[in-house]
């Protein structure tokens, strides 16, 4: 006797069948979770942080251990010019295991896109609490963080918009700090810079101090190249009454622009900032200046200066030192005790150098030098381009007090009237130059100077004159 089959092929179909069904329940309810879960996130999140939150993406949660991952999240701020962030994927994993009382967390961001505007205010909007928020359950600290792709646009208010992209930033932890490595860059206008930033993050008894910050850059200024640029700082830190101090601080420099070569380097030991004042004390500032070739360099040097910044006024002081080599010899010049007051709002600047002397080639002995021992002072208006000072000078016995005006609007834009007590115009005479020669005062004609100049005694062609005056390039 035989079974029927048709019974056995019946309840497989029914099996199969209810198999689709409950597979397509449980699709239904994991999208229908998925939803529901992000758009209680989002609510959630925009509970207590300013400006709206999206979720657009799948999201995945997991409870052993705890790891939560979003896609295509995107906020906007509030307000009618809002700034905007848009993130691809963002992954957030801790454990329940717990250290002093904290739960560590890794964070991975990837695909960030968006735009941070600065407000009226001067400050910039950015994803913040709302208000107070209370914690509920272990806090958690950061162990990690890996952020790649970023792409962001920098829109200042009054300022030309600036581009900052990260391709890769790490954030590790380690006992009492944290490791950060940045690979990016950002530009500005015509500035672009690209390169790599370090930095250390500590934690002490008096507050966060970060130390051992070094950035290695390289990019473009116009059409100057920075082929390298170092920045370091060994620390920084807020002291406990609220001002910042940071120490340490470097900068080298290496730049070409067409067949011109600058080298700047930059040492302080302190900078300071508190109650709208900032000083920078302790600086030395050594720049080289080569036009061509090395025989045509110029090196300047800002010794033991200290800078100060308050209420809108710049103040330096320290020695100048500038050394170069013109076709007659070397030239070098020392200014001691130089003092520099700007006032920015007003865009004018005032100088005084009290003990200035310059080493010169002397044109009558080929291979000698001339000391010049002067004092200057004066002020420089940005705007007019124009400026003025007084000048005294001594060279040899000879003794000069004058005035000197400066207009670079003007084709002979310097102008000098000055006395001299004596001078002795046959002492300079170049020995190639044939006594029976007459000086080539109309030279002088060439140059955008203007120049009034009294003589108290003047010896000139073995003639010797009282009360003198030339006049170059001067009405009468």
């Amino acid at each position: 006797m035989t079974v029927p089959k048709r019974p056995r092929r019946r309840s497989l179909r029914i099996l199969l069948l209810v198999a689709g069904v409950l597979l397509v329940c449980v699709v239904t309810l994991w999208q229908f979770a998925d939803r529901w879960l992000a758009q209680t996130l989002a609510v959630q999140v925009n509970a207590h942080v300013a400006g709206h939150l999206r979720i657009d993406g799948p999201v995945s949660l997991q409870v052993f251990p705890p790891r939560l991952a979003l896609a295509d999240v995107s906020w906007r701020g509030p307000g009618e010019t809002p700034s905007r962030l848009q993130i691809d994927h963002l992954a957030m994993a801790s454990d329940w295991t717990g250290k002093d009382g904290t739960r560590p967390l890794s964070v991975d961001l990837d695909g960030v896109r968006g735009q941070l505007r600065q407000q009226a205010d001067g400050r910039w909007q950015v994803p913040a609490p709302a208000g107070e928020t209370a914690g509920s359950g272990m806090p958690l600290r950061l162990a990690r963080l890996d952020l790649s792709d970023m792409r962001m646009a920098l829109l200042g208010h009054g300022t030309p918009p600036a581009t900052l992209r990260v391709e890769r930033a790490q954030v590790t932890e380690s006992p009492g700090s944290w490791q950060a490595t940045v690979d990016g860059g950002a530009a500005q206008a015509d500035t672009q810079l690209d390169g790599r930033l370090t930095a250390t993050l500590q934690t002490t008894p008096t507050g966060p101090q970060l130390a051992d910050v070094t950035a290695h850059l390289a990019g473009a200024v116009g059409a100057t190249r920075i082929d390298r640029l170092t920045l370091t700082l060994a620390s920084a830190r807020q002291t406990p009454d609220g001002a910042f101090r940071a120490d340490g601080l470097a900068a080298e420099l290496q730049a070409q622009q067409g067949t011109q070569q600058l080298r700047l380097s930059t040492r302080a030991a302190t900078a300071a900032h508190a109650d709208a004042r900032s000083e920078l004390l302790g600086t030395h500032i050594q720049a080289t200046l080569t036009p061509a070739g090395p025989a045509e360099s110029a090196t300047a040097t800002l010794d033991g200066a200290d800078l100060q910044l308050a209420a809108g006024h710049l103040t330096a002081t320290g020695t100048l030192q500038l050394a170069t080599t013109l076709p007659a010899g070397p030239v070098d010049l020392a200014a001691d005790a130089m003092q520099l007051t700007a006032d920015l709002a007003a865009r004018r600047v005032e100088a005084r150098s009290p003990s200035l002397h310059v080493h010169l080639p002397d044109p009558a002995k080929p291979g000698a030098q001339l000391r010049l021992d002067a004092e200057m002072a004066g002020h420089w208006d940005m705007d007019a381009r124009r400026g003025a000072g007084t000048v005294s000078a001594q060279v040899e016995r000879s003794r000069l007090d004058g005035q000197w005006h400066v207009d670079l609007d003007n084709a002979r834009w310097l102008a000098v009237q000055a006395r001299v007590d004596r001078l002795n115009l046959d002492r300079w005479r170049p020995p190639s130059r044939p006594s029976s020669e007459p000086l080539p005062l109309d030279a002088w004609r060439d140059w955008p100077v203007q120049l009034d100049l009294q003589v108290g005694r003047l010896r000139m062609e073995g003639i010797d004159a009282r009360d003198t005056r030339l006049r170059i390039n001067t009405s009468p």
